[in-house]
């Protein structure tokens, strides 16, 4: 896979290692909801869908444990800290995994009689499938969840007949992460007299050519390892649509790649490459060497998340800015790639659900913001109506932090399609490739991957 946050944050190209972001500004924006009466149905072990809730969960001394990868812990344990200094009668304890086994070590605990009560599942579905999460529809309508965080941030927290995206929550909380959008040169930018973010794909168009005729390469990149693809998720999103991405990387039935709007992101990313964006070695650059080259000044854009202000050249501080990736066309919809950090299950088994699901609903309080922000993520609860206005005269933290509001307020989160299979991953780095060095045309490129995508299916790898 692309690097890529889910949960944590990546820090290489091609697998997942967990790291922290720069900080970024949030804004504290929704207070905690207090409703529901006091039940007790919701606490009673295996009970995979509670149906009475106590939201008054906080008035009662209990200790729960929250199942940590040793990547996350410090963020974790600031959650637990947090929540305790707003609920003191609860403790919320780490049992804390190395990271190389908390994929294998989870599905055992939470099958077992003294289960972790909060967790985050990398495998959702067989958690669902095999009884081991909480349905948390009744916690949803008691806190109002579905009203507080974007549709597109709970939407991977969703499950139905197998199928992630919609259907009963499983999974809920905030909504944090990091903003995959477009990194620029703030130098390079002021010789193209460029003084606002382009809000088309077509303005972004026009910058471009302007930079190649300054005698500026337009688009730093590095496809050794594929991430060029970064950029064309992006394409993918514009074009087809937020949700119709997520469709694909979640599987649901009937979802294509092979449509015009796939090809039209393609052409589109093979059009820059004629245009000569892209420095002619872009296949042989890895990641390493495309971040000395952005901050070597030696290009405008950087299609990239933001996970990777923590690698940049210290020196380079202050000199570059971020901004989402522009709709296709103006006045449409932003998107992007992210994974919402402040997501937590409860488990099926769980003796305390009702205090559990209390400590989700912290997640989307301006306390648990504070506690994502301090660990490098850009966090969005609810917001004032509107959506926000990327500006290129921000600071960089107000930058992100605007960025993913502006995806938020348009429901535009999405994934990346590689995550779709593991042979689709494999297969885009070298479609890239071979498009990249103008051996496939994009309608055929596109049909390969659908293939590709078919076939995973099929054989369920």
């Amino acid at each position: 896979m692309l690097e890529h946050p889910s949960p944590a944050q990546p820090g290489t190209a091609v697998r997942r290692v967990r790291g922290s972001l720069m900080a970024v500004a949030a804004t504290a924006l929704v207070a905690l909801a207090s409703c529901g009466a006091p039940g007790s149905g919701a606490g009673t072990p295996a009970d995979a869908t509670p149906t009475v809730v106590n939201t008054a969960a906080g008035d009662t001394p209990a200790t729960l444990t929250l199942f940590s990868a040793a990547g996350l812990q410090a963020y974790e344990q600031g959650l637990a800290d947090a929540f305790h200094a707003k609920y003191p009668k609860i403790t919320v304890k780490l049992r804390v995994e190395a990271d190389t086994n908390f994929n294998t070590v989870l599905p055992r605990l939470l099958a077992s009689d003294s289960p972790p009560d909060i967790v985050q599942p990398y495998d959702l579905l067989g958690g669902v499938k095999d009884n081991l999460l909480t349905d948390l529809d009744a916690y949803d309508k008691a806190y109002g969840w579905s009203e507080k965080v974007p549709a597109s941030a709970l939407a991977p927290g969703r499950v139905s007949n197998g199928v992630i995206g919609s259907g009963p929550l499983y999974q809920a909380g905030g909504s944090a992460g990091p903003l995959t959008g477009v990194f620029y040169n703030r130098d390079l930018a002021a010789r193209i007299g460029m003084t606002a973010p382009p809000s088309s794909i077509g303005e972004l168009e026009t910058l471009l050519d302007k930079a190649k005729n300054a005698g500026i390469t337009p688009i730093v990149a590095s496809n050794q390892d594929g991430l060029v693809g970064h950029l064309y998720n992006l394409l993918l999103g514009d074009y087809l649509g937020a949700q119709a991405l997520s469709d694909l990387v979640h599987h649901k039935p009937g979802a294509t790649l092979d449509s015009p709007a796939a090809v039209k992101a393609t052409e589109t990313l093979r059009k820059w490459v004629r245009a000569g964006y892209f420095d002619a070695d872009v296949n042989a650059l890895n990641q390493e060497a495309s971040y000395g080259r952005f901050t070597g000044g030696k290009g405008l854009f950087f299609f990239q998340g933001s996970w990777i202000v923590q690698t940049l050249d210290k020196n380079f501080e202050g000199r570059y800015g971020v901004f989402p990736m522009p709709p296709a066309d103006m006045g449409g919809k932003y998107a992007g790639m992210t994974s919402n950090t402040l997501a937590f299950s409860i488990a099926a088994r769980s003796k305390q659900k009702d205090a559990a699901a209390l400590f989700l609903d912290f997640l989307t309080t301006p306390e648990a913001a504070k506690v994502a922000v301090g660990n490098g993520y850009a966090a969005l609860l609810s917001g004032p109506a509107g959506k926000p206005a990327p500006s290129l005269s921000a600071n960089l933290t107000d930058q992100i932090q605007t960025g993913y509001a502006a995806i938020a307020a348009d429901n535009g989160f999405d994934s990346w399609l590689q995550n779709s299979a593991p042979a689709v991953d494999t297969k885009l780095t070298q479609q890239l490739q071979l498009l990249m060095s103008g051996k496939v045309e994009p309608a055929a490129m596109v049909k390969t991957l659908q293939a590709t995508y078919a076939d995973a299916l099929k054989s369920g790898k």
